[in-house]
């Protein structure tokens, strides 16, 4: 018997070295799912940003009708005013989130 026919089991470092190639691979899938997570949480955030102002706007406007006897009028007054609301608030976010984005040098919109 040769030793070039019969080998021993990998060493450790061949182990390792394997391995780590093996990881190497899957890295930027998880990158990946991290940055599609923290799309989905913003999304969520700006839906609900605007739904809080819708129900807030709508039942303030619902008392006050109640209250004033005027039906509709300040119901879609509360409506129009509660979507205002929403969307002053998703532009601060957006914004708060942009300069976030900028302190770190992440700046999608090359802006910063």
């Amino acid at each position: 018997m040769s030793d070039g026919a019969k080998q021993g089991p990998p060493s450790l470092d061949e182990f390792s070295r394997r391995l780590d190639a093996a990881r190497g691979d899957r890295a930027p899938e998880k990158n990946s799912n991290r940055a599609s997570g923290a799309a989905l949480g913003r999304a969520f955030r700006v839906g609900s940003e605007l739904l809080a102002g819708l129900i807030v706007g709508s039942l303030l406007g619902l008392g006050l009708d109640t209250f004033f006897g005027t039906k509709p009028f300040l119901l879609l007054v509360g409506i129009f005013l509660g979507f205002a609301a929403g969307v002053l608030n998703v532009s601060r976010a957006f914004k708060a989130s942009a300069s976030d984005a900028s302190d770190s040098g992440n700046n999608p919109s090359g802006q910063g």
